[in-house]
């Protein structure tokens, strides 16, 4: 149909250089790649002199409200719209120039679901990033967001041939013409999955009276708070990552009175952060602890929280405590896997002292960790990790 060369970039360090090298006009990448393009960003902006760290800002924040009158259909004030393309010559076209992608034509994202936050800003500055729902079972592709037709929370409607339905539980169920046989010599896994010709995605989500499907997360990690409030763990997590300074976080909630959450800083972004304002440390765990530190994620996670408050369905799932882990989650410790998905059942049990600490009255909590080096070696880690309390105004329970 047509020709065209694909690249593949040589590891996850080098997607920055990569893309720079390469200017594709179509760029695929999972969440986590986006995220990482996001901090290298704002962490070059704050090295930024006082004046232009303002400018880009204010421009960076007037597309964002652009882009996001734009996707619900709102219309964009006179002013806004007069403004934008000075924001465009100095600061949306020579950045995406920098980034290299002042070349593409369609982006797409797939794998799991991404931040609002962080689709917004791509947008913003004029990528044509959509999302894309997927399944390798389904011969890859089963909704994707059309050029004029793109939605903040959905991944699209179904490709031709597609049909989609929730199931009573909440599962996302498909079927089509491309859909697998089964799986290679496991006859038991296949009938598992697929069940009178509907594929059981594993997915938990909502198809939309316009026929936009919005996944919420994983099935199996969706749940409810001990009120019935519903939990998407997952969500609340994108949401977290969206700033510059959390790197991964894991959402505890599934049961308990209120949502907390572990958190782990981003060392490069805090760490520059913290070398600006003569703070000094000795290592990430040292880092982690500081009270300047909690303080900058207690503006994180308040962020995310006045997001929650807009959402009428997980309104009640705002975060009322968190802490910042000692040390950083790690595929050698089977905290999370090498694409980065945590492993929430066994971090439940390998930090379970400390999520009960952030269900009790406790400020802080000593703890000792083995971590496993890149050379295999190990060690112990020691540490006081503090518990920092979440006003949420207008809940009637107080953590």
């Amino acid at each position: 149909m047509t020709g065209f060369a694909i690249n593949c970039p040589e590891s996850a360090a080098t997607v920055l250089h990569d893309l720079k090298e390469i200017g594709p006009t179509y760029f695929f990448a999972p969440p986590r790649i986006w995220e990482n393009i996001l901090t290298n960003v704002m962490v070059r902006l704050e090295d930024c002199a006082w004046p232009k760290r303002k400018l880009v800002h204010f421009f960076l924040e007037l597309a964002q409200d652009i882009e996001r009158a734009r996707l619900s259909r709102q219309p964009v004030p006179a002013w806004r719209r007069l403004l934008y393309p000075l924001g465009r010559l100095f600061v949306y076209g020579p950045l995406r120039d920098n980034l290299g992608m002042r070349r593409i034509r369609r982006a797409y994202t797939a794998g799991e679901a991404i931040g609002p936050e962080i689709f917004v800003f791509f947008r913003a500055l004029g990528v044509n990033v959509k999302q894309i729902y997927g399944m390798t079972e389904a011969s890859v592709f089963i909704t994707v967001q059309k050029n004029g037709d793109v939605r903040l929370d959905t991944a699209g409607t179904p490709i031709p041939s597609v049909e989609l339905r929730i199931s009573p539980e909440g599962e996302v169920l498909y079927r089509s013409p491309g859909v697998f046989l089964g799986y290679y010599k496991n006859p038991e896994a296949t009938r598992q999955t697929v069940e009178d010709g509907w594929v059981h995605s594993g997915d938990a989500g909502i198809v939309g009276h316009d026929g936009d499907l919005r996944i919420i997360d994983r099935a199996k990690d969706v749940g409810r708070l001990a009120d019935g409030t519903l939990f998407a763990p997952k969500y609340l997590e994108n949401k977290l990552k969206f700033s510059q300074y959390i790197k991964e976080a894991v959402c505890i909630g599934q049961g308990r009175p209120f949502v907390t959450a572990l958190i782990n800083i981003d060392l490069v972004a805090v760490g520059n952060w913290a070398e600006r304002r003569n703070i000094a440390y000795t290592s990430y765990t040292d880092l982690a602890q500081k009270s300047e530190v909690y303080d900058l994620i207690h503006q994180e996670v308040g962020r995310v929280n006045r997001s929650l408050a807009e959402d009428e369905a997980l309104r009640g799932a705002r975060i009322r405590k968190f802490l910042i882990l000692h040390k950083e989650l790690d595929p050698d410790d089977e905290e999370i896997t090498r694409t980065r998905k945590v492993r929430r059942g066994y971090i439940a049990q390998k930090y379970a002292a400390l999520i009960e600490a952030l269900y009790g009255d406790r400020e802080h909590v000593e703890v000792e960790a083995k971590v496993t080096y890149e050379d295999g070696r190990t060690g112990t880690i020691r540490a006081d990790v503090r518990i920092r309390d979440v006003a949420v105004p207008g809940d009637s329970v107080s953590p």
